[in-house]
Order: C-alpha cells, then sequence, then structure tokens
C-alpha cells in the first residue's frame, strides 16, 4: 500500500521538478520560504499524529512499523526545528543542514513505510508531507540540468 503512494508522490515530484525552467537555486524569499516550512510542521505532524494512532495489524511486520514511526517521529522534530529556525530568521546557510536532514529523514521513512504495513487513511498525510518538500526543494536544491541528468542516468 505504502509503495503505491511513495510512487505516485515519487512521480508527482519528478514532473515538477523535471518541468523547472532552470537548473539555478530560486531567489530566497525568507517569508515564502518561512511560510512553506510551517506547511511542512503541520504535514509532518499530521502524519506522525496519524501513525501513532495506528495500531499494528500485521505482527510479522512490527518491526518495521516501529521503525517508520520512530522516523517520521524525527521527521517532525526537524521540520520543527526547520520552521523555528527560518521564523527567527535564520537563511539559506543558516539552515541547510536542517533541509539535508529533512531529505534524509524522508528518504529513510520512504524506505522503511515500503516494509511495514500501513492502512490508506495514511497514505494522504504523506502526500501532504512530500508536497510541502517539493515546495521548499527550490530554495534549497539547484535542478540538475539536461545533461547532469543524462549523466545521472549513464547516457552521456
Amino acid at each position: 500500500m505504502f509503495r503505491g503512494i511513495l510512487a505516485a508522490g515519487a512521480a508527482a515530484a519528478l514532473a515538477i521538478t523535471a518541468g523547472a525552467a532552470s537548473a539555478e537555486l530560486a531567489k530566497w524569499d525568507q517569508a515564502r520560504v518561512t511560510k512553506y516550512a510551517a506547511e511542512l510542521e503541520t504535514a509532518t505532524s499530521d502524519l506522525r499524529q496519524a501513525l501513532e494512532g495506528y495500531g499494528i495489524q500485521n505482527a510479522t511486520q512490527a518491526n518495521a512499523y516501529y521503525q517508520v514511526r520512530e522516523t517520521v517521529k524525527n521527521l517532525d522534530t526537524a521540520a520543527e526545528g526547520l520552521a523555528a529556525a527560518l521564523k527567527s530568521g535564520d537563511d539559506r546557510d543558516k539552515t541547510m543542514a536542517r533541509y539535508q536532514r529533512l531529505q534524509q529523514l524522508r528518504r529513510d521513512a520512504a524506505d522503511q513505510g515500503r516494509r511495514a504495513d500501513i492502512p490508506e487513511s495514511v497514505f494522504e498525510k504523506v502526500f501532504s508531507v512530500g508536497s510541502a518538500l517539493i515546495k521548499l526543494r527550490p530554495y534549497y536544491q539547484e535542478e540538475p540540468s539536461p545533461e547532469e541528468i543524462q549523466e545521472q542516468k549513464g547516457n552521456p
């Protein structure tokens, strides 16, 4: 179940990033980035609450469920930290490590979520987190050029 949502989210993320007109970072807009971080904070909190309110249905996947739940807890804490830092006026340079940590936790949660039996009701929360991260990405990561994309695929 979780795989289908992650695949759909990944496809949406790829569609958005593939449509980017430029390989440069977006011009820093403190108010906008702070707003997106607040959206992420809300989304991760909702996801965390949804997972905590869900009981284990499949005992054989209990360990995977507990792992993803702990990672989402860390993701929520990291999102709170990013939102607070941006609200206090910290810029891209000061918040870059927090953003990178969020991305690592997102990848970890996606990997762990593939092994856990997560109910459909949690999926909309996953999509909200992905959407908020997609909004933040242009302010922290340069989009790869078409040449870089081809190199990553192994097609010179």
